[in-house]
């Protein structure tokens, strides 16, 4: 069951998106591959197109939210990874160039903790943040509700 949307996020125009095709996506969970149809909507005011991801998915990564959660925590935690070493530096990469952005969202929402100041401690604190969260898509959610876009953004 695909979501109506009622408003466009675009322009704001109050009138519900009109359905405008499907586009298939793959989503990786560990061992398992699946194609998934992504719905593509319209708005019948700015004429701009959107997509309705499944909260377990990225904009534009292929492998689940939960999948690279958890393989950040083994790297952070635990100092290993059980991902091919290019596809960990990728996603270890995203999270240290986010990691200011996510600290603001903490922030924004009345966490006053400290923080630390060094980049791999920052990133373990901030992590164990997110993974106090019930679902990570909940956070997930949140953080692209608060800054128009995902924490693991480019």
């Amino acid at each position: 069951m695909f979501p109506v949307i009622e408003r466009c996020p675009c322009c704001g125009y109050p009138k519900r998106l009109t359905r405008h095709g499907y586009y298939w996506r793959n989503a990786v969970f560990s061992l398992h591959q699946f194609r998934i149809p992504i719905l593509r909507l319209k708005c019948s005011s700015c004429a701009k197109t959107v997509s309705i991801l499944p909260d377990f998915l990225l904009p534009y990564f292929q492998y689940t939210l939960n999948f690279i959660l958890k393989h950040l925590k083994e790297f952070f935690f635990q100092g290993k990874g059980a991902v091919c070493y290019q596809l960990l530096q990728f996603y270890r990469r995203r999270f240290y160039r986010n990691l200011n952005r996510i600290a603001v969202y903490f922030r924004d929402k009345g966490y006053r903790g400290a923080v630390p100041g060094d980049a791999k401690e920052k990133a373990i604190k901030l992590l164990e943040l997110i993974c106090a969260f019930p679902k990570a898509e909940t956070f997930a959610q949140r953080f692209h509700n608060h800054f128009q876009r995902s924490f693991m953004a480019n």
